[in-house]
């Protein structure tokens, strides 16, 4: 039996345990509510919310994060370790901020984890201890997931924009940068640091303008401040000291960029270095110019050629109808005749002053000098301008040294240079004038000089008298024929001996004077220069000739020119009527025309040449081509001389006697 204090604590500990009783649905209904609460604390986050055990297992999920996970059942995760949601390459950072959590760290990181669903996301994480209520032991993890996919996409455009930005400014050769809104220059500017070699703190504010040109300096700032002010684009050109000290033309331009406000930002602006191709616009202005001019004087060129050509051609065919219409009247004919010869010769030497500039532009004169005294070379220009000079009733003086002086020259081509030097004289000065040729030793050199009292030449015409196609203005009137390729033939053929040649004037009126100068070789023993003196060749032959030439009129009129030499002739028109000719005729001399039909001079040549009968035979080619490549050209073909139309007489027949019957003369 209990004992009365046994009854009454007895009845003390069941009236306490009904008391808890009571109380006991009071405690369930708060956890539960706390619970509740603290579920909606979760679900109204909008971040991926999860409660891990120390061990890293998923025990609670917010339904946000269960969303954003694209986790259709908890189940599915609950008890699952956390970090076997994540891709592999994140599993470290995980690793880590769990361990630092457990020790009462808090930790964050950002990492690439798709949804359970596959869609890619980033999240920004941050790991943190939960401890118990009396704040001291370490119960649980939370993990607090933002998904910032959206933000990371910007991030990575922006990155890639400054990438691509920083990219374009080393690749291009402008200078980029950027101002303050107020128009300063602060900050890191790259380019403009590499350009001019200047220093951050160098070019802050308006230091930069300690790289512009001095005489620019204040003209761009005054117009940079006041770009600024009114907000407008900028656009400017002034000279920058590059790094190297150099000072190079820059065009600048500079645009505003805005707020969403409409306020200005900043400012963003380009050098361009744009110095090569201001040069380059220059050079191309003055080739422009150059051109223009060429053109011009081409112009001029061929309204002389025509006018020139038909000097010559006009009496010719006067001539022509001369000798036509005075039937036995001897005198007549022989003046038409002579008339027509000297016609011809000018005609000729027109065309071979055009031959001979091309040479020499090309390259393609060879000189075939040797040592001849300089009086022998001036001897043969002399007498070859005497009749112009005798025509225009001038007065010509010569004062040679008494010393001989030889060159090493080609006679025919320094000849050439005096003869023109001469001629031009006489053309440009009145009847009656005066023209003097003085030679003299100076050191080294002879200097020739010829004088006139003629039309002078203006101190602008000087520096391009020597230039191709040029005609002094005001010079037509007084001009007796000529392209303008005089001077230039003088001057190429003189520099081609080594020498040097100037034009001088006092002016229009005052007549001009032009100085050859030339090495000397070591003064040589009298002697006579061969070219000169050679011997007429024989004016008759008796020779087995055929000519070959499409063109009727010339083939009938040299074939009968040979046979009043007494020469036995025959014609062929065409290159295949002429083979067979000549091996019915096996003649001693065949002249062959390159362009025809049917077979030209090249092939017709050749396979005479493989005939038995044609290896003795003398084969001319007769052409209008006379460069140098043309003559390699019929030499390589066969043929035995190149003679140019129209057939210089005298050297025809000077090959024609030497020409043995039945033996070939090469």
């Amino acid at each position: 039996m209990p004992q009365p204090d046994d009854a009454k604590s007895l009845k003390v500990t069941a009236s306490q345990t009904v008391a808890d009783l009571n109380v006991r649905p009071d405690i369930d209904g708060q956890l539960r509510e706390k619970e509740e609460f603290n579920r909606s604390l979760l679900d109204a986050s909008p971040d991926c919310v999860k409660v891990l055990d120390l061990d890293g297992c998923v025990l609670i999920m917010n339904t946000p994060g269960l969303c954003a996970m694209e986790i259709d059942d908890f189940g599915a995760v609950c008890g699952q370790e956390w970090r076997a949601l994540w891709p592999a390459d994140a599993r470290g950072d995980i690793e880590q901020s769990l361990a630092r959590a457990s020790t009462g760290q808090v930790s964050s990181f950002q990492a690439y984890c798709p949804t359970a669903k596959g869609t890619p996301k980033w999240w920004e994480v941050t790991v943190s201890p939960i401890r118990d209520s009396g704040g001291g032991r370490i119960v649980r993890l939370l993990s607090v997931s933002r998904d910032v996919t959206e933000r990371k996409k910007a991030e990575d455009a922006l990155q890639e924009s400054e990438e691509r930005y920083r990219t374009a400014t080393i690749a291009v050769n402008d200078v980029i940068w950027t101002n303050t809104a107020g128009g300063l220059m602060g900050g890191e500017q790259q380019g403009w640091q590499d350009f001019t070699g200047q220093s951050p703190e160098q070019y802050q504010g308006y230091g930069w303008s300690k790289a512009i040109h001095p005489e620019d300096a204040q003209q761009t700032i005054d117009a940079w401040k006041q770009t600024v002010a009114e907000k407008r684009t900028f656009e400017f050109e002034h000279r920058v000291r590059r790094h190297d000290g150099e000072w190079r033309l820059c065009s600048v331009r500079a645009v505003p960029i805005l707020k969403a406000d409409g306020t200005i930002r900043e400012w963003v602006g380009v050098h361009s270095d744009i110095t090569e191709r201001k040069r380059g616009e220059a050079t191309l202005q003055q080739l422009a110019a150059e051109l223009s001019d060429a053109d011009r004087r081409k112009d001029e060129f061929l309204a002389i050629l025509a006018h020139e050509l038909r000097n010559p051609l006009a009496p010719i065919r006067n001539g022509l109808q001369l000798i036509k219409l005075a039937g036995s009247q001897s005198e007549t004919i022989n003046h038409a005749r002579a008339m027509m010869e000297r016609q011809l010769t000018q005609l000729a030497r027109l065309v071979d002053d055009l031959m001979d500039v091309s040479r020499i532009t090309q390259g393609k004169l060879e000189l075939r000098k040797e040592r001849v005294t300089l009086e022998t070379v001036l001897k043969a220009a002399v007498e070859a301008s005497h009749p112009l000079i005798e025509k225009m009733g001038q007065k010509l003086t010569v004062n040679l040294p008494k010393e001989t002086m030889s060159v090493d020259a080609d006679t025919t081509r320094l000849a050439q240079v005096f003869l023109n030097l001469l001629n031009n004289a006489a053309k440009y000065s009145d009847r009656g004038g005066h023209i003097q040729l003085n030679v003299e030793r100076q050191g080294s050199d002879v200097v020739v000089t010829v004088m006139d009292t003629g039309i002078g030449i203006a101190a602008a015409e000087l520096p391009r008298i020597f230039a191709m196609f040029t005609q002094v203005e005001g010079t037509l009137e007084k001009s007796q024929g000529g392209l303008g390729i005089g001077l230039t033939l003088v001057k190429r053929l003189v520099e081609m001996h080594g020498g040097t040649v100037e034009g001088k004037s006092a002016g229009p009126g005052k007549g001009s004077e032009f100085v050859v100068r030339l090495p000397v070789m070591i003064e040589a023993s009298q002697q006579s220069s061969p070219g000169f003196e050679d011997e007429a060749a024989s004016a008759t032959s008796s020779l087995r000739i055929l000519v070959v030439d499409d063109n009727p009129d010339a083939a009938d009129s040299l074939a009968e020119m040979l046979s009043l030499m007494g020469n036995d002739t025959r014609i062929a028109y065409d290159g295949q009527q002429g083979l067979d000719i000549a091996q019915e005729l096996r003649p001693d001399v065949i002249l062959f025309d390159i362009g025809m039909p049917k077979l030209n001079g090249y092939e017709a040549c050749r396979l005479i040449h493989e005939q038995p009968w044609g290896k003795h035979i003398v084969l001319i080619a007769l052409t209008g081509w006379g460069q140098d490549k043309d003559r390699l050209r019929t030499r390589e073909a066969g043929f035995d001389h190149h003679l140019v139309k129209p057939v210089n007489l005298q050297q025809l027949m000077t090959i024609l006697a030497g020409v043995q019957v039945g033996s070939k003369n090469s």
